[in-house]
Order: C-alpha cells, then structure tokens, then sequence
C-alpha cells in the first residue's frame, strides 16, 4: 500500500488518566504509534463537566513529562480532550453542588425534555491545561423520548451545536449509540435514512462554514455490531462530505492499554473501498 494512501495520523486516544475504563500509559502509546507509523497524533481524555478537571490536569501533567523524555514528538505529538455536550440542567446543579454522587457521566436522568447543550469549560480553562484542539462528542440524549425519529431530531440538534461551536475543532463518532446508557432502547441509528437529507445537509454546510473536521471513528467503521446497509450508506455519505470539502479525521478513540493494530487495518481497507482519500486527513 502507498505510504500516502495509509492512515499516518490518530486525533482521539485516551490514557489511563481518563474518567472511564481507558488504561494505556503514555510510554505505551508513544511506542505503539512508532510501531504503527503514525506521524501525528494526540490524547484526549474524558471531559464531561467539571468534575473531570483533575482527571485533565493529571492527563497534562503526564503528557509534559512524555515530551521531556521524547523531545523528538514536540509538534507531533498533541494535547486535547474529548469534550461532551451536556444540558444547562445538570451543569448548573453540578455547579451548585447539588448532587448526592459524584457524577462521573453526568446527571442523565431527571431533566427537562431537549434541555440546552453547552461545554462545561471556557477559554480560562483551554489555556490552563495548553488544550490545542478539542474533540466534541456527543454520547447522550437529553432526557427526550426514544423513538427513531425523536432521537434523530434530538442527535441532529446536538451535533449542529458541535459542529458550530467555536471550541470545537473535530466533531466525534458521528451517530455512535452506547447502549449501557439506556439499555432497554435498541439502537436507533441502525439504518442510515432516519437522519433525513435536510439533516445531512444542513450538517454539511456547517461542518464547511466552521471548518470542523468530521471524525472516521472504528465505532461506526470497523465494528460488525451494525448492519452491513447501516455501513456501506454511512461511508458513501462520508466520502461525499470529503469529496464536498469537510475535512476527515482519523479517531481510533482507544480505550485498551494498546492501540489496536487491526483497527486502523480495516479502516484503511473500508475507506480505501469508498474512495476516501486518507493522504488528506486531518492533521495539526
């Protein structure tokens, strides 16, 4: 495979200094992206709300001492976070201290239905920590009704609000479902055509407008979790947006103590199928 033509680069990682179940360590990473060939690359632990702050600043901490020791990564090596849109509601209770646990995932029952979205951060917080780029993700719904269509709507509101928001530098995994979250209702993003062409579009056009990059995520590519229609429509779309102008980016989004060879496999064979350019992808 021509070099050019293989993936070289991954914006989404996560180290054990993440909130979740992540447990790579920043000499583990360092060395399985040389073994990979990956040029560029960053970490970006979890950001919910407010209660991740120290987990960001132990994520930091860390990364500085990566650099030291390999000096040869600076300006290749990168320092972000994946950020999650969360409701007005619960920001302002977590803000209060009105809660009996910490909530480590936010508060996601209890809220008023389509709640406003924000990032729990401002600039103050991005030059503390040197945050050079932030991955928005959207991983919930606001306390709405759970059908198909509703959900779209709700996704698709979300999603405008990442793709817009000026902290936003790459918009993450586009239509991932975790199911843990609500595990009584089925996924319902499992065919392609519930997010209706006025969503597609509108999307698009400011995905191009706030020069957002849009996420190539394993969850959605390489994973045979969801229908093979569900999958060979998601690419088509993708590789139009490329062929539109939106910049992809690659996001392996590792969570394991290494990352996974066979990912970014069958992510260079799947995209090189729907004619995705990856000498083009994101790059800082």
């Amino acid at each position: 495979m021509n070099k050019c033509q293989s993936i070289r680069s991954d914006w989404h990682i996560h180290s054990h200094c993440s909130c979740d179940s992540a447990c790579l360590t920043f000499e583990d990473l360092i060395a399985d992206a040389k073994a990979l060939g990956l040029t560029d690359f960053g970490i970006t632990d979890h950001y919910h709300t407010r209660i991740q702050e120290p987990d960001i600043a132990a994520s930091r901490a860390e990364y500085d001492a990566a650099l030291l020791r390999h000096p040869e990564l600076a300006g290749h090596f990168h320092f972000g976070i994946e950020a999650t849109l969360v409701s007005d509601w619960e920001v302002g209770i977590i803000a209060r201290g009105e809660y009996t646990e910490p909530p480590i995932y936010g508060l996601r029952r209890g809220g008023p239905a389509h709640s406003p979205v924000l990032l729990d951060f401002d600039e103050e917080f991005m030059a503390r920590y040197g945050i050079e780029y932030v991955v928005t993700g959207m991983h919930w719904s606001m306390y709405c009704a759970t059908d198909a269509r509703t959900m779209a709507k709700e996704y698709h509101r979300q999603y405008m609000y990442a793709a817009t928001h000026p902290f936003t530098t790459i918009m993450a995994h586009y239509l991932w479902w975790d199911s843990s979250l609500l595990p009584t209702v089925p996924n319902p993003f499992t065919d392609f055509t519930v997010i209706s062409d006025t969503m597609r579009s509108e999307l698009k056009a400011a995905l191009l407008e706030c020069h957002t990059a849009f996420e190539l995520n394993p969850c959605m590519i390489c994973k045979d979790t969801l229908p093979e229609t569900f999958r060979d429509a998601y690419l088509g779309w993708v590789a139009e947006l490329q062929r539109s102008g939106v910049v992809l980016s690659m996001g392996s989004d590792c969570h394991n103590a290494h990352l996974r060879t066979d990912y970014y496999a069958t992510m260079n064979e799947r995209l090189a199928h729907y004619g995705i350019d990856r000498s083009k992808l994101f790059c800082l």
